[in-house]
């Protein structure tokens, strides 16, 4: 994963977490185009002009997609040397 879409990541995990302290039921999210597969399924609020989409969705389940993605993606691990 680019060091990019690790920022993107981590504001939304913050995003989502801040969200549920505040016992929101739902935290905005905007993409633009189509959501990554297994992304939680959310309410369309609305569409920019720009095509980009702002979704409300449960945090909960945005934590929980999110701690999925990073368990199937392991990092590269070194060869043990002799």
């Amino acid at each position: 994963m680019s060091a990019a879409a690790d920022k993107v990541l981590a504001d939304i995990v913050m995003s989502c977490a801040y969200a549920i302290i505040a016992g929101q039921p739902t935290v905005t999210i905007s993409a633009h185009g189509k959501h990554p597969a297994g992304f939680p399924r959310g309410e369309l609020l609305s569409v920019g002009t720009n095509g980009e989409r702002n979704y409300a969705v449960n945090p909960v389940k945005v934590l929980a997609w999110v701690h999925a993605r990073r368990l199937t993606t392991t990092p590269p691990t070194k060869e043990p040397t002799p």
